[in-house]
């Protein structure tokens, strides 16, 4: 009995703080950017503090396509725009859920698509926040022909997208084979995904039914600030964050902690240790504050990002606030190393 009332205190816990995680435009550029053309490209000095902010709506409906050597917004995009995402990659066959939707997948033992019209007695699993391919919830597809059905998530109001069932019947010659539908059959559609290998993803929509490219190529930027799905451990507990995941393509995260974000150079940067996992940055360098119902950053958490051209930037959040104290709004220093 005292662990059921342990784990119903720890979904309370979090149920009360999903409404603040679950809340993209342009951002707000507090001061004139300096650009050094040296090295042929268009890219902030070195050496010098700049100020952003990327303002998000208070439901958090959008995803932000960030790219530190500009200091720019690349591409904002809706996150209801898409369901399913497929790997680019020549050497990969890999399907991602969209976990900016809380979305999950429940695999039938059926490889008759009209066969299954329910998903009773099946469970579910979540996109896993760090991206690794051997903790997705579908991952490779290059052998699976299962039908397994999705569970959309919710919209940025809250209300559930419903359930659809999907199979990928063939994967060839840079080709993804997919059949799809409501899980009672209405809205049946086939469509072949083709690879662009300039892109690290292109995704699929329920909605349109349609191929769609919601990612910038995959060279043009380093973060995407969004919300998306921490699976938390003992007990398990799928749960909707806000923050920012790292480009999977040549982009890589160290933390420090402990010394000041001025006193960080570039040497002492290059002797860290560099991570590749997508929620390296993640959504816990702010906290929420049951009491007050507020959001503070922990103004110690520095990362040292290098991105896909070799580049070496550090960077810190100030703030989750715009100026008239509505939530959604991380500001953050950057410096170009």
């Amino acid at each position: 009995m005292k662990d059921y009332i342990i784990l119903a205190l720890i979904i309370l816990a979090f149920t009360a703080c999903e409404k603040e995680e679950l809340p993209l435009p342009a951002p707000v550029v507090n001061q004139t950017t300096p650009i050094d053309t040296t090295g042929g490209e268009n890219l902030i000095a070195k050496g010098v503090v700049l100020t952003n902010a990327v303002t998000m709506d208070a439901d958090y409906k959008h995803q932000i396509w960030f790219d530190l050597g500009t200091n720019s917004v690349v591409k904002t995009n809706l996150r209801t725009d898409w369901d399913l995402a497929f790997d680019c990659n020549l050497n990969d066959n890999i399907l991602y859920l969209n976990a900016a939707l809380n979305a999950s997948v429940a695999f039938t033992s059926e490889t008759d698509f009209n066969q299954v019209s329910t998903d009773a007695g099946l469970s579910y699993t979540y996109e896993h926040q760090s991206g690794r391919t051997d903790k997705l919830a579908i991952g490779d597809v290059s052998n699976q022909r299962n039908v397994f059905i999705i569970d959309r998530g919710f919209n940025p109001s809250g209300n559930p997208l419903g359930k659809w069932k999907a199979q990928i019947t063939l994967v060839q010659d840079g080709d993804y084979y997919l059949t799809c539908s409501k899980l009672n059959g209405d809205n049946l559609s086939t469509a072949i995904i083709s690879k662009k290998p300039q892109y690290n993803r292109v995704a699929y929509s329920f909605n349109t039914l349609t191929e769609l490219q919601i990612e910038p190529p995959k060279s043009d930027y380093d973060l995407c600030f969004t919300q998306y799905t921490h699976v938390f451990e003992n007990p398990p507990l799928p749960y909707s964050v806000n923050g920012a995941i790292i480009n999977s393509h040549n982009t890589e995260v160290a933390e420090e902690f402990n010394l000041d974000f001025n006193a960080i150079t570039k040497s002492h940067a290059e002797g860290l240790f560099y991570s590749d996992e997508l929620d390296i940055i993640g959504y816990d360098w702010k906290n929420f504050n049951l009491n007050d119902n507020n959001f503070t950053i922990y103004s110690n958490q520095n990362y040292l990002i290098k991105d896909v051209s070799g580049n070496l930037f550090k960077l810190r959040f100030l703030d989750f606030y715009d100026d008239n104290g509505v939530k959604g709004t991380p500001s953050f220093e950057l410096v170009r190393l």
